[in-house]
C-alpha cells in the first residue's frame, strides 16, 4: 500500500503553484515552496489552514474559498508540474509483473488521486487506489487501509505500507502493517525514525529487497 504524494510522484511545486495561485488572489504574497514538504500530508484542508496560518491568517470563510478554488483548479490539471519520482516506475512495472497487489491510500481528493495514478500507470496496475473520500476518515486514522485489506482479501502480516511522513508511519502502525520509510520524499529520517518506520529506504529499488 503506497502513499502518493511525496512517495510516488513529487508534487511539491504542484501543491505550491495551486495554492499560492489562489492565495494570490487575496492579496497573499507566494510561500516558498520547499515550505510546501511540510504543509502537506494531512489533506487539502489542511494544507490551505497551515498556508494560512503562514501568512498570519486565520479566517474560516476565507479557507472554504481558497479549498473549493484549489480543488478544482488542481483537479483541472492534475499533472502540472507534477513528476513521478526516479526508479519507482520500474518498481511498481516489478512488483507488479510479480504479482503482487498493489494499492493507494492517499490524502488526496479521490478524483485527483484517481486521475493521478491512472496518468501515470495506467488503470490495471493498481487493485485498489483511495484518495480523501466524502465520510470516510484520512490517515492517520487506518480505516481507508482496512478497507484495503477487505478489498484484497488479504492478511495484515502480507502488506507493506510505504510512505514519506509520519502520517503514513502512523497510519501503518495503527492499522498493524510493517511500515516503511522513504528517504526520497518530503520529510527526513529522523522523522521516520522517530514515527516507529520498521525500515528506512533511499531508493525505490530497495523496496525489493523486503519482500
Amino acid at each position: 500500500i503506497f502513499d502518493l504524494d511525496g512517495t510516488l510522484t513529487n508534487t511539491l511545486n504542484t501543491l505550491a503553484y495551486f495554492v499560492n495561485t489562489e492565495t494570490a488572489k487575496h492579496g497573499l504574497p507566494a510561500a516558498p515552496a520547499e515550505n510546501f514538504k511540510y504543509f502537506a500530508g494531512d489533506g487539502a484542508r489542511m494544507l490551505i489552514r497551515r498556508v494560512l496560518a503562514f501568512h498570519g491568517v486565520h479566517d474560516g470563510q476565507l479557507e472554504d474559498t481558497v479549498l473549493k478554488n484549489y480543488n478544482a483548479a488542481y483537479d483541472a490539471d492534475f499533472l502540472h508540474l507534477c513528476t513521478v519520482y526516479d526508479g519507482i516506475k520500474e518498481l511498481i512495472a516489478e512488483l507488479h509483473a510479480r504479482g503482487i497487489a498493489l494499492a493507494v491510500l492517499s490524502n488526496k481528493p479521490q478524483p485527483t488521486t484517481e486521475k493521478v495514478i491512472t496518468a501515470f500507470f495506467g488503470t490495471d496496475t493498481f487493485s485498489v487506489v483511495f484518495g480523501q473520500r466524502e465520510g470516510i476518515p484520512i490517515k492517520p486514522d487506518p480505516a481507508g487501509v482496512y478497507e484495503i485489506i477487505q478489498h484484497l482479501q488479504c492478511e495484515k502480516s502480507e502488506c507493506l505500507y510505504i510512505g514519506d511522513t509520519a502520517v503514513d508511519m502512523n497510519t501503518g502502525n495503527a492499522a498493524g502493517l510493517t511500515t516503511v520509510g522513504v528517504l526520497w520524499g518530503f520529510r527526513d529520517r529522523q522523522e521516520l525514525e522517530a514515527s516507529h518506520a520498521r525500515f528506512i529506504i533511499e531508493k525505490p529499488a530497495e523496496l525489493l529487497s523486503l519482500l
